[in-house]
């Protein structure tokens, strides 16, 4: 942690005065922010506690670790908990936290030897292969000597806190080099998406001598700002506004992915007022969901970057409400007083309300056609849409926006119990709604008006683990759920030109690269999806099928640390992760196995210094769900699923 100096002292009367306003408005009392810590279960700044340690502590294993500093609290040990800050020093003016990493990694057979699958009855489209092949492979039916992927990329996460005062600071999250692939913006590319344009500076990669900064040849640029919220605590409650981190329990579902090894998150837009009611926590918060159309998307905005903001529909916003109540002790004090003898019991419930009114599933025609691709450079006939074309006048529909009479709740539940060398802790979340018009997320047949979608989804999560040897030994096991539907052929192009003949049979399995409607007759939706950033394995549910989906999993564990020298620690663990599917239809081989994974890894850390760095080695061995039966895929594409290996090594430094 970097840290300067605070020169001076200001008066809080201004600053007292405003959290009072505020905090009154949202029902805050009691200045109880000091008791707020970076506890699963509990309420951080950026929502509801801090992810579940992905070190030595849990069934991750050490390679998964971070190094920790002996007897500091959870909320300063680094990326692992970063948001709450209750130990923080506020006599400092600004202060830095982060990390940076490297990670390498070998993908082996991760289309499990399945090519692309030709037309089937009774859709005429190609599928794909399970997962992404080599560009050697081409887009063959069968399987490819070519069988690896991989990469180097790198990330420096910046955490700066500017300390107003004690009671006002501003705390910020930013990506610098963000997973950035090593090599991947060489001074010979001009664009990303025409990698045979060349620069006459190296008309060949391999004359090139330099890498250009991202932005120019990349779709993505070279800072990246995730988060930036307030934080102003007073006599009658602390006030939180901005963008910001959301966690709850475990992290199953909302998870604020500030792990070493995690790549996203879960980030909310809130105003969050957070208060002590008899040794539990209390939080209530209004956030904004996705706005829709503004000013700065059509033409005339995109004119006038500097003007002021202007948001063109008040009737299409996700509104959201939140409420938590969670009992809570930091990590240190809870493993102190299970070790102790005493029996400790940590719990949280949280309850959130979602609504839309109305949202734009479709452009007009008109529109369609002026953002069409012009020629084969990718330029757009207009760049930006006109305030015109943001008006369905002129096809079946007078308005963009359509009356879709949306609403949702998602209630979760975590508990927590310590007791000597044992912990045992569960979380289950549940999604439980109603839209009126479902939009492209349900086909429709032909003249049919009722387009309602009922959604009912369910995830949980049950893990216990035995810290034994002064926590050098850790045997763990863990299982969890998340329901299935049967709706499984995905849409060939974009979500407003989806229909029943333009299906793709055979999607890649990764839910990230595919969108799945509910096929004809199908008015519910049941697919529950964990947080990617949740990791129980690594291959099949993080990188395969993208999390925890469809399935039932079970999971054995241990790790060991051995102490080097002081301050210095070299771990091994080892998982083995069975899983199957709830809903067999809707998997390419209409079975209930998904199949096996065994991970092993090494690790070493040094937490004086803040250095670690480790080694993955996992293979998976598919089972019959991912199988492509000659019956199924009776037009080519089928096969025998064969075994997907990784290879994964990364380095970092915490500060």
């Amino acid at each position: 942690m970097i840290k300067l100096k605070n020169p001076r002292s200001k008066s809080r009367l201004p600053r007292l005065a405003f959290s009072l306003v505020f905090a009154t408005l949202l029902g805050g009392a009691g200045a109880a922010w000091a008791q707020m810590g970076a506890m699963p279960g509990g309420m951080s700044p950026g929502g509801m506690g801090a992810p579940p340690p992905q070190g030595p502590e849990h069934e991750e294993g050490p390679a998964e670790a971070a190094p920790e500093e002996e007897g500091k609290a959870a909320a300063d040990a680094g990326p692992e908990g970063g948001y709450a800050n209750q130990h923080r020093r506020r006599t400092q003016v600004i202060e830095l936290d982060g990390y940076y990493r490297v990670r390498s990694e070998l993908l082996h057979n991760f289309n499990m030897g399945l090519g692309y699958v030709t037309g089937q009855s009774p859709q005429s489209q190609s599928g794909y292969p399970p997962f992404p092949t080599p560009l050697e492979c081409g887009t063959g039916t069968g399987g490819c000597a070519q069988k690896n992927l991989g990469d180097t990329n790198m990330r420096l996460r910046l955490e700066p806190t500017i300390n107003i005062s004690d009671q006002v600071r501003v705390v910020a999250q930013i990506d610098v080099f963000d997973n950035l692939i090593l090599g991947s913006t060489p001074d010979s590319l001009i664009s990303a998406s025409q990698p045979d344009l060349r620069t006459n500076v190296a008309q060949a990669a391999i004359l090139s001598n330099s890498q250009n900064p991202p932005g120019q040849n990349t779709f993505t640029s070279a800072i990246s700002p995730k988060r930036v919220w307030g934080e102003v605590d007073g006599q009658l409650g602390s006030l939180r506004f901005g963008r910001m981190p959301w966690h709850f329990g475990r992290g199953m579902y909302f998870n604020k992915g500030d792990c070493a090894d995690c790549d996203g998150g879960t980030t909310v837009d809130r105003l969050m007022a957070i208060t002590q009611l008899y040794g539990h926590q209390l939080a209530l918060s209004w956030d904004f969901g996705p706005s829709g159309y503004a000013w700065g998307m059509t033409a005339a905005g995109q004119a006038d970057p500097g003007g002021s903001p202007l948001d063109l529909s008040q009737n299409d916003e996700v509104v959201q409400f939140t409420a938590a109540l969670t009992k809570k002790d930091d990590d240190q004090h809870f493993r102190e007083r299970a070790q102790g003898g005493e029996l400790v019991i940590n719990y949280g419930v949280q309850l959130v309300y979602r609504t839309q009114n109305n949202e734009v599933f479709k452009l007009s025609n008109t529109a369609q056609n002026n953002i069409a691709p012009a020629n084969q450079t990718g330029q757009t006939v207009n760049g930006a849409l006109t305030r015109e074309d943001l008006d369905n006048s002129t096809d079946t529909t007078p308005s963009l926006t359509q009356h879709i009479d949306a609403w949702l709740l998602i209630p979760s539940l975590w508990f927590k119990l310590g007791w000597k060398a044992l912990t045992l802790e569960f979380e289950s979340t549940a999604l439980a709604g109603h839209m009126g018009n479902a939009g492209p997320l349900r086909l429709q047949e032909s003249g049919s008006a009722d387009n309602h979608l009922s959604i009912l989804q369910l995830g949980w999560v049950l893990a216990a683990d035995l810290k034994l040897y002064k926590d050098s030994l850790v045997i763990g096991f863990e299982t969890g759920g998340a329901t299935g539907d049967q709706a499984e052929t995905a849409c060939s192009g974009t979500t407003s030109t989806c229909a029943p003949n333009n299906l793709n049979p055979s999607p890649y399995l990764n839910y990230r690269w595919k969108f799945v409607p509910q096929p004809l007759g199908d008015s519910s939706l049941h697919n529950f999806y964990f947080s990617p950033e949740y990791h129980v394995d690594e291959i099949f549910f993080r990188r395969i099928m993208g999390t925890v989906t469809n399935a039932i999993y079970v999971k054995p564990s241990i790790a060991y640390w051995l102490d080097v020298t002081e301050g210095r620690q070299l771990g091994l663990s080892g998982s083995l992760i069975y899983s199957l599917a709830p809903v067999p239809v809707s998997t390419p081989g209409n079975s209930i196995n998904y199949g096996v994974e065994m991970d092993l890894s090494l690790g070493y850390r040094n937490i004086g210094e803040k250095f670690y760095a480790g080694m993955v080695w996992g293979v998976f061995w598919p089972f019959g769900a991912l199988n492509r039966p000659t019956d199924i895929f009776s037009n080519g594409g089928a096969g025998t699923a064969t075994a997907a290996q990784i290879l994964r090594a990364f380095v970092g430094i915490k500060f």
